[in-house]
């Protein structure tokens, strides 16, 4: 195995040489129209920024989406967020590097997840959807690939098992909803669609070679694969209620809540508007987290960088030391069940 420098280990104004995943490579040209090449050099422990001004022909056109690269280079600043420059970058030779080493993965235990899922459907009383999450979950290669998926390319639960982990922890945070709220909450159908919000990322994204989109993920998207497979299963059940069917495809269908957030149809049932609540939470503080963890600002103690999503920097602790942290650990959102 070659040589590894971890990305949280980088430092400013430090020279690397080592072995990573690139992510996003993309060909641009300067106003000079001289090319370049920029990418998020990536491992286990994060991503960074990259860039590459000089020495291209014939390096940067075979560098592929997934491809483990070695790279010689210096950790600089740009607009505030650390950068790598590359001076020096090759694909990885055989034997010199394992893709498994360098995909971030979930810190939970996956059996535990899965079986969390089994026991909360067995706990339904709707007998018609406790058919239908039975079937889907017993589906063949099913749990595989639910529990192997990453919930988004490169936002919340980027990580092989987030998927699971996300819907696990939706699942929960709906159940204490149900619970608080009362007869007011179909239980049963709440955790149904929280269960099946996603699943249509098994099919939108791809994570064999890195983290991409599919073919029918960039054409149609998760929403609209999660609503066809659940369609698709729910006929397989004969006299399936139809209300039922049509208030778990609503559910599904709105819970990015906005249509600027690509939904579908905006939240109109209770268990709707709770799903994309509970959802949206989720996801940003797992975002918010893995941002603390992970993209610190440089050059101002207790704060990240600035990130598009939330359209600003995050404060996560105290910078006097003496005061004591306002947060703890932010490695992780949640426990296994």
């Amino acid at each position: 195995m070659g040589e590894r420098v971890a990305v949280k280990d980088l430092k400013l104004n430090e020279t690397v040489t080592s072995f990573f995943l690139a992510r996003n490579p993309q060909h641009r040209l300067r106003k000079t129209g001289e090319p370049f090449l920029t990418l998020l050099v990536a491992d286990q422990t994060g991503e960074l920024p990259a860039v590459m001004w000089e020495d291209l022909e014939g390096v940067g056109e075979r560098i592929r989406e997934g491809d483990l690269v070695k790279v010689h280079g210096v950790v600089g600043s740009y607009q505030g967020e650390m950068q790598l420059t590359i001076h020096r970058l090759r694909p990885a030779r055989e034997g010199e590097a394992a893709l498994e080493d360098f995909l971030p993965t979930t810190e939970a235990d996956v059996t535990s997840l899965l079986a969390f899922l089994q026991e909360t459907v067995n706990t339904f009383t709707a007998q018609p959807l406790k058919q239908l999450l039975s079937r889907i979950l017993e589906g063949e290669g099913f749990r595989e690939a639910f529990a192997g998926a990453p919930a988004a390319k490169g936002l919340h639960h980027a990580y092989l098992g987030g998927l699971l982990e996300h819907t696990v922890s939706v699942v929960q945070l709906c159940e204490i909803i149900a619970a608080h709220y009362g007869e007011a909450v179909d239980r049963d159908l709440l955790l149904a669609s929280a269960i099946l919000h996603d699943v249509g990322k098994i099919f939108e994204l791809t994570w064999d070679r890195g983290f991409d989109y599919s073919d029918e993920g960039r054409l149609l998207g998760h929403i609209t694969q999660g609503v066809l497979f659940v369609e698709e299963q729910i006929l397989q059940i004969p006299d399936f209620p139809p209300p039922v069917r049509m208030e778990l495809l609503h559910n599904i269908l709105s819970h990015h809540g906005q249509y600027e957030w690509g939904s579908p149809r905006r939240p109109k049932t209770l268990e709707a508007l709770i799903l994309h609540a509970v959802e949206n939470l989720d996801g940003k503080v797992n975002l918010f987290l893995k941002l603390a963890k992970r993209h610190p600002d440089p050059h101002r103690e207790g704060w990240t960088i600035f990130h598009r999503s939330f359209e600003r920097p995050l404060f996560f602790g105290e910078a006097d030391s003496s005061k004591g942290s306002t947060r703890g650990d932010t490695g992780g959102a949640m426990s296994t069940p």
